[in-house]
């Protein structure tokens, strides 16, 4: 048996990050992994973004020719990832692993079976797909987005269940690929973490690609008709598709209810549940990623990682998935982070938000930036953004709610004619004159 500081079971986003940050204060750690490191996740994650899509309508062969471009770009990222998980000096095992006690995991595999102590463990093996009673999984017909790949051909149509950045953006990715896209949710907002006005805005972009977006609405059932299926919502509405793809339905994995049998609690859904240090109930044993619960976004679950593999080499550190800046790639890229004008108030702010709204630059269609604060502090608290440079200004935000960036700081900030940032600043502008007007 041998000893680590940390031992890492999952070699995803959330557990990479978590092992490279325990390396980097000073651990000896050990990351096992039963498939190609990060392969999986960089797959679900890049395969229908749009930038790198073969636009449809030129060879009969599109298909395979994206999936090949996408399986090369990942094959290139695991590469890279697994060179500067060495360069840390963190050891790398292979194999299926699974929680023995509340500092040992077992690995097994093809030829043998042994445990790895750890004095922390930290979770990070993933979730499995969840169908319904309604819409239960069959081949080629009712799928998860971990299937996607596994198609042979494209569909002429498709419906995508499910919203937020996994939905939107699987939307536009089948769409750019020449498919006609259904997307339904039974969430009144596509993005629940940002405000309405926002939300309109991702909903009319989904639009101008000729998505059809429904909202709000359940699917009660479908009915095959040859290669067509029949959708019927509660509403009323009747429409055909050719595949329907569930985005973000999840359940725990099996090895969730050995954890159980060793003291985890788990949720509805098998998830295990942590407190906001990322530990489970089993005191050293932590869960990151969709392990967790939701299927969360990339950026969040590595911020997982990076919180337990902090707690786990001694330091107390909260998770708060407010301060992690979020981005999706649709139309024009969507970010967000800090509090929306909804969030704000339910934590004790008196917000009060500035939008600068219509800015249209040469290369794109019109673009928003909103700055919250509160009235009293005069604190930036949170930005939301719908822009091609969203992804740089949205870190930017972070930091000056880290940093306790006032909303004058930034309104006075010296900024470059025709840039986002003095586009941002103008947001930050109109915010502080609310302030002073109210």
């Amino acid at each position: 048996m041998t000893g680590f500081d940390v031992v890492v079971l999952g070699g995803g986003f959330s557990g990479t990050r978590a092992a490279l940050k325990a390396a980097d204060l000073g651990g000896k750690v050990c990351l096992i992994e039963k498939e190609v490191l990060g392969k999986k996740g960089f797959l679900r994650r890049n395969v229908l973004l749009p930038e790198g899509c073969y636009e449809s309508g030129k060879e009969p062969n599109i298909w395979e020719e994206h999936l090949s471009n996408k399986k090369k770009l990942a094959d290139d990222f695991c590469e890279d990832l697994e060179v500067k998980l060495n360069s840390a000096g963190i050891v790398l095992k292979q194999g299926t692993g699974s929680l023995a006690s509340q500092n040992e995991i077992l690995i097994e595999g093809e030829n043998n079976s042994h445990v790895i102590k750890g004095g922390s463990l930290i979770l990070a093996c993933g979730s499995e797909p969840s169908f319904s009673a309604t819409l239960p999984r069959e081949e080629n017909i009712i799928i998860s987005i971990d299937e996607i790949l596994q198609l042979k051909i494209l569909p002429e149509k498709v419906l995508i269940v499910g919203s937020g950045k996994w939905g939107s953006e699987a939307a536009i990715g089948f769409q750019v690929l020449g498919c006609k896209v259904f997307m339904c949710t039974d969430s009144a907002e596509i993005f629940p973490e940002m405000d309405s006005e926002f939300n309109s805005k991702i909903e009319a972009q989904l639009k101008s690609r000729k998505i059809k977006y429904l909202g709000n609405k359940k699917i009660i059932s479908f009915f095959k008709n040859g290669k067509d299926l029949e959708i019927t919502l509660e509403t009323g509405i009747k429409f055909t598709t050719n595949l329907i793809v569930m985005v973000d339905q999840r359940k725990g994995i099996e090895q969730n209810k050995i954890a159980e049998s060793l003291g985890a609690r788990l949720g509805s859904k098998g998830e295990i549940l942590v407190d906001d240090l990322m530990m489970s109930s089993i005191p050293g044993v932590y869960g990151v990623g969709s392990i967790a619960g939701k299927w969360v976004a990339d950026s969040v679950s590595q911020e997982q990682g990076k919180v337990a593999a902090e707690n786990s080499m001694g330091k107390k550190r909260k998770f708060n998935p407010e301060w992690v800046p979020m981005l999706s790639k649709l139309v024009q890229n969507v970010g967000y982070v800090g509090c929306s004008m909804k969030s704000a108030l339910g934590q004790g702010f008196h917000p009060i938000e500035g939008i600068n709204d219509d800015v249209s630059f040469v290369d794109l269609e019109s673009e928003t930036f909103k700055i919250v604060a509160d009235k009293r502090s005069k604190l930036v608290v949170g930005a939301q953004i719908i822009s091609k440079e969203a992804g740089e200004l949205i870190p930017m935000i972070l930091l000056m709610i880290k940093k306790g960036v006032t909303v004058a700081n930034l309104a006075n900030s010296s900024s470059i004619q025709g840039t986002r940032f003095q586009a941002l600043c103008e947001a930050a502008r109109t915010c502080l004159k609310a302030i002073k007007s109210g």
